[in-house]
């Protein structure tokens, strides 16, 4: 399923396009609906760390998903606050119509978080609660064939350096 076009925005405000704006291929993202979750987003965040400093292409991003009504100003709280300077570069503020985003992608309810693994803005995994082993087993893997797959490049290729002058 293709992952639905929405503006986000990050905690100093700006304006972000999405999908497009993601910088990463593939791109994890952590999706959750409440501040509170953070106790079952930051296992994840420690995931997709490895995974980023692993994968030279592989970037995640967390979407904060709150109802497009919600007067709540989350980079003016105390909680943004809380944040490291990494967790609050990789933020993002969705404000949405709950419902029809979670329809959109499946999303069964909003007591959990999300990881969705997309790849030219297509969801190709899905997995909710807290990683699992298995599940990281099979990000990692899915990552590693897709680095296999992917057409060598500069020297990889044969390519030399021509150092006659």
């Amino acid at each position: 399923m293709k992952f639905p076009r929405v503006s986000g925005s990050n905690l100093d405000g700006n304006h972000l396009p999405l999908p497009g704006w993601f910088d990463g291929d593939p791109t994890l993202l952590l999706i959750s609906f409440q501040w509170q979750q953070r106790s079952l987003v930051d296992p994840w965040c420690s995931v997709a760390d490895q995974l980023a400093a692993r994968y030279d292409d592989f970037e995640y991003y967390e979407l904060l998903v709150v109802d497009w009504r919600s007067r709540m100003l989350i980079g003016r709280t105390r909680r943004a606050d809380l944040l490291t300077t990494d967790q609050h570069d990789r933020m993002v503020v969705l404000r949405v119509n709950k419902r029809q985003f979670r329809q959109s992608l499946g999303l069964l309810g909003e007591d959990t978080v999300y990881a969705l693994l997309l790849d030219d803005d297509y969801v190709v995994r899905q997995a909710a609660g807290f990683p699992v082993s298995s599940t990281i087993d099979g990000l990692r893997t899915l990552l590693e064939e897709w680095e296999d797959a992917r057409p060598p490049t500069g020297v990889e290729a044969g390519q030399t350096t021509n150092s006659t002058g």
